[in-house]
């Protein structure tokens, strides 16, 4: 039965199908789906328009009906001017830059109902479509749920993985549970004890952007905070790059007057204590972004407790289903969720002996700095 029902969807790939296509295709195909922020036409579609040139589309189609679209951008990799293979890149575009917006729970947008035999489908087309050297890169997604491409054959290879962590209202609400509550003895005194020390400074205020100006002059104000607490040269700041900067400036744009996007100014007095950022969706808040102005040393002071305490018990008050935290290991994402999980970036590609040649290389060099790290060639 299974096999018959998959045997109904016919897969295409086209490259470089007309954009206002696509729009219309992705929309009318979203209203039928059950996607996350990150499928919606929002993000998808100012992805396109600031970062893809060209690309390609795999359509499923069950007779007249499209049942699952997804985006996939080429990028070639040589050595010494020999062309090794090619990677496939679902909805982002294997630059660095381009993807520091960081997708997450990344995924064929699929019609609702029947979205795991839509995407065995699919993926059975792209393994067929794409050449034996080449790679597919899928993620950040949920962890094992383009395991398909393993039971096909293909060998997967984990580049980039962590916990992904949300709190549900809803559960919440059904045990009669405050957020108070629901924090540990610890962590409720923290916070308390935090926002005694704010409130004598002034009042703590929740402002929120109800506009494009305002929105993007709260972005103005998160950047130099940003900057200042990201300056791992291996993590900087988004703020720092251009395209993240533009990127985020067009989404609002088209975001923030429908309420999908949410900027938050939150101050003590005249201070701000921090700028958060956040999407809302399907009754689903993202938090996606905070900016926390870390000017009291006194460890008394605790910005993004405060910060994420009063935004959940506002969601928590507006009958928001649940405040989705996303990947990235961190306490307080610990202190207030009541879901954990797994999220990745993976690669998949036929097995060949270029892939275990580029095993051993990759052993080697991680072997050498590992080696680095620990003094093997004298150096403390």
């Amino acid at each position: 039965m299974e096999s018959r029902k998959r045997n109904d969807i016919q897969c295409e790939i086209y490259e470089n199908p007309c954009k206002s296509w696509l729009q219309n295709a992705w929309m009318d195909l979203e209203q039928r789906a059950r996607p996350g922020f990150f499928l919606t036409w929002l993000w998808i579609g100012t992805w396109l328009n600031c970062f893809v040139g060209h690309y390609s589309v795999i359509e499923a189609r069950r007779g007249k009906k499209t049942v699952g679209l997804g985006i996939l951008v080429k990028q070639s990799h040589s050595f010494l001017f020999i062309p090794l293979k090619s990677k496939f890149h679902l909805h982002r575009t294997g630059i660095p830059e381009h993807d520091q917006i960081w997708i997450e729970y990344n995924d064929f947008l699929l019609d609702a109902g029947d979205e795991s035999d839509i995407r065995q489908a699919m993926t059975e087309c792209l393994i067929y479509r794409v050449k034996k050297r080449d790679a597919i890169v899928i993620g950040a997604s949920e962890n094992n749920k383009f395991d398909g491409f393993k039971q096909l054959g293909l060998v997967k290879r984990t580049v980039w993985e962590t916990n992904n962590y949300a709190l549900d209202l809803n559960a919440l609400r059904e045990d009669k549970i405050s957020i108070p509550q629901f924090l540990s003895r610890n962590s409720r005194y923290q916070i308390t004890r935090s926002i005694r020390k704010y409130s004598e400074i002034g009042q703590i205020t929740l402002e929120k952007a109800t506009s494009i100006e305002q929105a993007k002059q709260m972005l103005h104000i998160a950047k130099p905070l940003h900057l200042a607490r990201w300056t791992d040269e291996h993590a900087p700041s988004g703020f720092s790059n251009r395209s993240f900067v533009a990127f985020h400036e067009l989404l609002i744009e088209r975001g923030i007057e429908a309420g999908v996007v949410e900027l938050y100014h939150i101050k003590a007095g005249a201070e701000t204590i921090s700028v958060v950022y956040n999407f809302k969706h399907d009754n689903h808040v993202y938090f996606y972004l905070c900016a926390i102005n870390y000017v009291h040393e006194s460890t008394q002071y605790k910005p993004g407790l405060v910060s994420h305490y009063l935004l959940i018990n506002k969601a928590l008050e507006e009958g928001v289903a649940s405040y989705d935290f996303m990947g990235g290991k961190a306490r307080y994402k610990e202190t207030f969720s009541n879901i954990r999980g797994e999220l990745s970036v993976n690669q998949y590609e036929h097995p060949s002996s270029l892939l275990m040649l580029e095993h051993v290389f990759r052993n080697t060099k991680l072997w050498l700095k590992n080696k680095r790290r620990s003094g093997f060639y004298g150096v403390n």
